[in-house]
């Protein structure tokens, strides 16, 4: 018996689609693989996309290359920034709450941005947020280690940088001598973008999204992902003492 033409064109569109689907969605972020904060951010949008029926796979990239790749198509996004990008879509439910905290080697008095003036500050290349303030002493590292290891030795005065991502580093490192100011100084969202090219999807997410936030899922994965890199840190200072 043949298939009427029609059928098969129709068999042939669904296996396309499924073939299509089958190919995970490419998001960049940045180099830095021991961050709690982006950790959770995959967590969230691999649960996320996988009720609409995607995978997804992470790049971790210079942070103005894998913005420069998301708007140009290379790849579907970036997997989660504290600002908006002019020529992304910004899908509108944070998929985290951070907190950008000083440390230092002794207790400074720093509420705001212009308590920073007098100091040097270093912080890990590509935080934008940090970047854009250009009225301050800024000392960028490639890296949030080599950035801890500048402040704890006395090369810059404050450290910048995510409160969890640095406490994180600090324990793996073996780092005590670095103090957390009290009151962090930019706490606020970050969000999911998306290339132009995703209009739809971006509203299909962002459904998921308000979802997950109204039964405090989201909330629930980042307890575990802090409580997972807590206890990787002890393990690894551990395994690093003689």
């Amino acid at each position: 018996m043949h298939i009427p033409s029609f059928a098969a064109a129709i068999c042939v569109l669904m296996l396309a689609f499924s073939a299509l689907a089958a190919e995970p969605l490419r998001f960049g972020t940045f180099t830095n693989i021991n961050s709690p904060g982006l950790e959770a951010c995959e967590r969230v949008l691999r649960e996320a996309y996988s009720r609409l029926g995607y995978s997804i796979s992470i790049e971790h990239l210079p942070a103005q290359r894998s913005l420069y790749w998301a708007e140009t198509g290379r790849l579907d996004g970036d997997l989660c920034r504290a600002q908006p990008y002019a020529s992304l879509i910004k899908v509108p439910t944070p998929i985290l709450h951070w907190q950008l905290t000083a440390f230092s080697t002794r207790q400074l008095d720093i509420n705001s941005w212009s308590d920073l003036k007098p100091f040097k500050v270093g912080y890990e290349r590509g935080m934008t947020i940090i970047a854009e303030h250009s009225e301050l002493t800024l000392l960028p590292a490639n890296s949030i280690e080599s950035a801890i290891l500048q402040a704890s030795m006395g090369r810059v005065d404050v450290l910048l940088n995510d409160d969890f991502t640095t406490r994180y580093n600090l324990r793996r490192m073996g780092v005590e001598n670095l103090i957390a100011n009290p009151t962090p100084l930019a706490p606020g969202p970050a969000f999911h973008l998306l290339n132009s090219k995703h209009q739809k999807l971006a509203e299909q997410l962002n459904e998921v999204l308000l979802e997950m936030t109204a039964n405090d899922r989201i909330r629930q994965i980042k307890d575990e992902v802090i409580e997972d890199f807590m206890r990787k840190a002890e393990q690894e200072y551990r395994q690093e003492q003689p």
